[in-house]
């Protein structure tokens, strides 16, 4: 499994009532060499048990915003021509911002001076 970090452009309905699947873009941001910002999309399809469980609306909440999604990809043949496809594994994934805390120090009154011998 991979995640990709980027945009969701949005999510497009396709197929039919009987099979119902969709599309979820998301577009990424690199820089080439020379600096220059270039955009991708990645089109993912949800579909059969996908689809029911609703995964792609848990998308379609987060259009704009930016996400990091797990997927995978796989070679798919197609008219005999080899493409890669796209698919999403699970909802977006969210970072936690981590709070450390600084260690607990007894008060001073109840600290016990070093005794010498």
């Amino acid at each position: 499994m991979k995640i990709l970090r980027g945009f969701v452009k949005g999510v497009v309905n396709r197929g039919t009532e009987e099979k119902p699947w969709c599309y979820v873009g998301i577009e990424t941001v690199s820089q080439d060499r020379d600096g220059f910002d270039q955009v991708n999309l990645v089109k993912f399809m949800v579909a059969g048990n996908q689809f029911k469980e609703g995964l792609q609306n848990a998308y379609r909440n987060l259009i704009g915003t930016e996400v990091f999604a797990p997927y995978s990809d796989e070679i798919d043949y197609f008219n005999n021509k080899a493409r890669i496809r796209y698919s999403l594994q699970g909802v977006p994934l969210r970072l936690q911002e981590v709070t450390r805390e600084r260690p607990a120090v007894a008060p001073a009154s109840t600290q016990q001076p070093a005794k010498t011998a």
